[in-house]
């Protein structure tokens, strides 16, 4: 369909030419020689078939037929510059458009509150959420970059911790009031709320110098938010992750009952794939991510 367009540096050439009258400012603008201008207006007036210049002393006048056709390679061209910066400002904005999977709990007890920081700083970012349960359910057709609590384990992922858990008991302020001389050995006399996924109750009971292993009884809740929120209702004591954990602590919902922590069985890591077009953009939200995290659970 295009086969008779000669090419860009061509029409460039002969642009700057006809705009500055003169073959070698032309040059000097498109950083050409003399006569590479000279070259590529003799291929232009052969395809053409017509002179488009003629001299004037020392300057380069155009002909009528090279002022015609200079006006619509002038369009042309401008067109073309549009339509290619409009593709460079949507690759940009594609490239600075994230979208996070992330659990469902640390999006509501941690990461929703805090986006609106986040656009704060980086306006030019676009988050998109997207919830996911599990690691295995990840798609990164549908998302650049997840949120994971667990350990790194697939090496066809990039992980990069974003935090280190500990855990601790917690109950209602209204439990620790009907108990308020409990103590770490007589925890197992009372409701312990349990989570299904993993446990985590034998190693802080290994952290407190009491030899017991897991609850066998006891509520069990597939979602770490609504272990919480079981807790706060005075059902039970709950072994509590520090990160969502602590805004029931700030409001008051849930109290503390000891000092004595444990590491948990799992990392919060960054996920993504090896091969991105969005890595800056990724690193960009894992910074923040990082540092606003080591801050918010000191």
């Amino acid at each position: 369909m295009f086969e008779r367009l000669p090419p860009t540096q061509t029409l460039r050439a002969f642009e700057a030419a006809a705009r500055l009258g003169n073959y070698t400012r032309a040059g000097e603008e498109l950083h050409l020689t003399h006569s590479a201008i000279s070259h590529q207006i003799r291929a232009l007036e052969q395809r053409s078939g017509r002179k488009l210049f003629q001299r004037e002393g020392r300057q380069m006048v155009l002909t009528d037929g090279g002022r015609l056709l200079a006006g619509e390679v002038r369009q042309a061209l401008l067109a073309l510059d549009r339509a290619l910066h409009i593709g460079r400002v949507e690759s940009r904005r594609a490239a600075q458009a994230l979208r996070v999977s992330v659990p469902p709990s640390f999006a509501s007890a941690w990461l929703v509150p805090r986006l609106a920081a986040f656009h704060q700083q980086h306006p030019h970012i676009d988050i998109s959420l997207r919830s996911s349960h599990e690691l295995s359910e990840l798609d990164f057709s549908d998302a650049d970059v997840a949120i994971w609590y667990g350990r790194a384990g697939n090496k066809h992922f990039r992980y990069q911790r974003l935090l280190k858990e500990v855990i601790f008991p917690v109950c209602s302020p209204r439990f620790a009031a009907c108990h308020p001389a409990i103590t770490p050995q007589e925890l197992v006399r009372h409701p312990l709320l349990r989570f299904a996924h993993h446990g985590g109750w034998e190693p802080w009971f290994a952290a407190a110098g009491i030899r017991q292993g897991e609850p066998q009884a006891g509520p069990v809740y597939d979602d770490p938010m609504h272990l919480l929120d079981a807790a706060a209702a005075d059902q039970g004591i709950a072994l509590a992750r520090s990160c969502l954990v602590r805004n029931h602590l700030a409001s008051g919902r849930l109290v503390r009952l000891f000092d004595i922590t444990a590491p948990a069985r799992g990392d919060y890591f960054s996920v993504s794939p090896f091969d991105t077009e969005k890595a800056a953009t990724i690193a960009e939200f894992q910074d923040w991510l990082g540092a606003i995290l080591s801050d918010s659970t000191e």
